[in-house]
């Protein structure tokens, strides 16, 4: 079936640059790409975060992190900042595919006529799925083979690890590919050691949540990262990730994980292990500072102090 615009759409169509779709949307989660588009409808007249959370029904902090996703990658700017001007870059000497063009059916034809890797790849995808490849499915696997050089054997485990996770799809399966490529990723052993630290952040991010007293709902990459940083890298148990929750939310009223892992981070380079250990040190900081620690209580005492 072959779809084309309806031109009756075009009433109030808006700006997308091309290079979202060109090299940033396969590594881009959906909840990112909705994000960007409701701040690309309505940049000319001004949004805020808490709007496209309202408007989306997402938690603030997941939309803060897909706007700092953007923001990495220069399509939207963060307040304060400007956009920096990069000196143009000269043609590369190999043309390469982009990243939004897969071979299409007579180039996959032509390749399985010398390679019979092709043939074994899709016949094993099809077995690991228990069903019939799609059209666009056998374009990606075979876009990750001949394009990106992936070995077959990586790829049909991909395949095996979607279907585990309960997400075979064709952008789940490019997603993972192209951030295990961008790893270094090139053998079973490598992916494999990939599968199990996203499966530690995984468990991590279920302390993390707990730990906040949140109710389970599926993580953006970046929370992953942080909780697998905060949990597996660091060793926090879950008394501390809820001080610094509940220090993150009073002083700014509502949850932000980047600011959490500001306070986690200072306290993993101070070598802070246990509550008491950040309230001491919160306390020395005020006998030097005057009211610059967060414990209320000892802020209370000072001002009712006679001296």
């Amino acid at each position: 079936m072959k779809y084309s615009l309806n031109a009756m759409a075009m009433n109030t169509p808006f700006f997308v640059p091309s290079s979202v779709v060109d090299r940033h949307i396969k590594l881009a989660s959906a909840n990112q790409i909705k994000v960007l588009l409701v701040f690309l409808k309505n940049v000319s007249i001004g949004i805020t975060a808490e709007q496209i959370a309202e408007f989306l029904r997402l938690p603030l902090s997941e939309v803060t992190d897909a706007l700092d996703f953007w923001a990495e990658r220069e399509i939207v700017i963060a307040d304060g900042k400007k956009a920096e001007e990069k000196p143009q870059e000269k043609p590369a000497a190999k043309a390469v595919r982009s990243v939004a063009i897969k071979p299409t059916r007579e180039e996959i034809s032509a390749a399985a006529q010398t390679d019979d890797r092709i043939a074994f790849l899709i016949s094993e995808a099809e077995m690991k799925l228990a069903r019939g490849l799609r059209y666009s499915e056998i374009r990606s696997l075979c876009w990750l083979y001949l394009d990106h050089g992936m070995d077959v054997s990586l790829i049909l485990m991909l395949v095996e690890y979607a279907v585990s996770e309960g997400k075979a799809t064709v952008s789940f399966i490019e997603s993972t590919a192209l951030a295990w490529l961008q790893a270094g990723v090139s053998t079973l052993t490598d992916a494999e050691e990939q599968i199990e630290i996203r499966n530690k952040r995984k468990t991590a991010w279920g302390i993390v949540l707990s730990a906040f007293g949140m109710e389970y709902r599926m993580p953006s990459d970046k929370e992953l990262e942080f909780s697998g940083k905060w949990v597996a890298e660091w060793g926090f148990k879950a008394d501390l990730l809820k001080e610094a929750y509940n220090i993150c939310v009073d002083k700014n009223a509502k949850v932000s994980m980047p600011y959490i892992n500001k306070i986690l981070e200072k306290w993993h380079k101070d070598g802070m292990k246990t509550v008491e250990e950040t309230k001491t040190a919160a306390k020395a900081k005020a006998s030097k500072n005057g009211f610059g620690a967060y414990d209320k209580s000892l802020v209370e005492k000072l001002l009712n102090s006679d001296d």
